[in-house]
């Protein structure tokens, strides 16, 4: 008992991980395409800042982040579980919990149902995860 909060934490930091990986897969096979280029060139009213925002540029930017933040984001948080502090794991937790409720809201305001379920399942695991960890604080004498 007292392994699983890691184990729940490590499978959702591995699903960032993945996730990451194949957006950034994604992105370079499908999204960084010379038909999508053409059509986000074409808009050319868009202000950021006062200056002309390079529609195209701004979804190569956005996109290849998005992949590249997901992958550190699992790598810090398997980082982090290793940690031996409650109040360290429980922030790193708590962090992935924050994260996963952006990508619940993310797929119901931008995308779609995928997000929706990934992020569901992943809450559900890191709050299990959260849950067994105060409880097995709370029970020092239980045996690892």
């Amino acid at each position: 008992m007292r392994r699983l909060p890691n184990i729940l934490s490590s499978i959702v930091a591995v699903l960032f991980i993945i996730i990451g990986l194949l957006h950034i897969d994604i992105h370079l096979r499908e999204l960084d395409s010379a038909i999508i280029q053409s059509r986000l060139t074409q808009i050319n009213d868009v202000q950021l800042l006062g200056q002309p925002a390079d529609m195209w540029k701004l979804w190569q930017g956005f996109s290849f982040m998005m992949g590249t933040c997901f992958v550190i984001i699992g790598v810090l948080r398997l980082v982090t579980i290793q940690v031996t502090s409650l109040k360290h794991q429980l922030l790193g937790a708590f962090t992935m919990v924050l994260l996963l409720v952006i990508v619940i809201i993310s797929g119901v305001l931008f995308f779609a149902a995928p997000q929706i379920y990934g992020g569901g399942v992943g809450l559900l695991m890191q709050t299990i995860s959260i849950a067994l960890l105060v409880k097995n604080a709370r029970n020092p004498h239980l045996q690892p």
